[in-house]
């Protein structure tokens, strides 16, 4: 028996709906996908402003257990994801090291040896921002410095020389739509991540002026 033209409609979508079926779907990727880019973004610019809190607060915190100058150094990476021996100091990485000896040369040797920089800790750019940019200002964070490292003392304070880094700039080139973190070194080595979007004084995220 023939079937009814209603039921062969009803066996699934005709040409006409399978195309606005898509159109909608494009539409929809369309309004989405920078969104879903700039959180990605955000992300990677959140994990490198992490990071180099993390080694900054490391380095202070030995310093202060070792009761001994201790430096933390933003340092090149040829490699994103990995730090090898052609690095050297940049004020323009995301990478750091931390070490007890001037680290150039040498970011690929053993943590914890007792020769040549004597290595404590090591992150490289790639791991979770590999498309961050970074730059070292002065403690308003307005002017940019060139300072890459940071030396504590046993008393967990920055020494004045080499000339320590005080504010760090993290950001992602690939969209401007995206976020702005700074890291925060003040005078007494107290190392702090903030937004300078956040304006409201009661919002914990606001950069404070040095």
């Amino acid at each position: 028996m023939a079937m009814s033209g209603s039921a062969r409609a009803g066996d699934g979508f005709s040409l006409i709906e399978l195309m606005v079926t898509l159109a909608v779907l494009g539409t929809l990727l369309l309004a989405v996908t920078p969104l879903v880019r700039d959180w990605m973004f955000d992300t990677e610019i959140r994990n490198a402003a992490e990071s180099i809190s993390t080694g900054l607060s490391k380095a202070r915190a030995e310093a202060v257990r070792r009761n001994e100058p201790v430096l933390f150094s933003l340092v090149t990476n040829d490699n994103p994801g990995m730090l090898d021996n052609n690095c050297a100091v940049s004020s323009t990485s995301a990478s750091w090291v931390v070490s007890l000896d001037d680290p150039a040369g040498h970011c690929a040797e053993a943590l914890g040896t007792t020769t040549g920089t004597r290595l404590v800790a090591r992150h490289a750019r790639g791991d979770g921002a590999p498309g961050v940019t970074v730059e070292v200002r002065d403690a308003r964070c307005q002017n940019a410095t060139g300072q890459a490292q940071v030396l504590f003392n046993g008393f967990g304070r920055a020494q004045p020389a080499p000339a320590p880094i005080r504010c760090i700039v993290v950001r992602h080139p690939g969209s401007a739509t995206t976020r702005t973190l700074h890291v925060v070194l003040n005078s007494g080595g107290t190392v702090r991540t903030c937004d300078p979007a956040a304006t409201d004084p009661r919002d914990t995220r606001r950069c404070l002026v040095n």
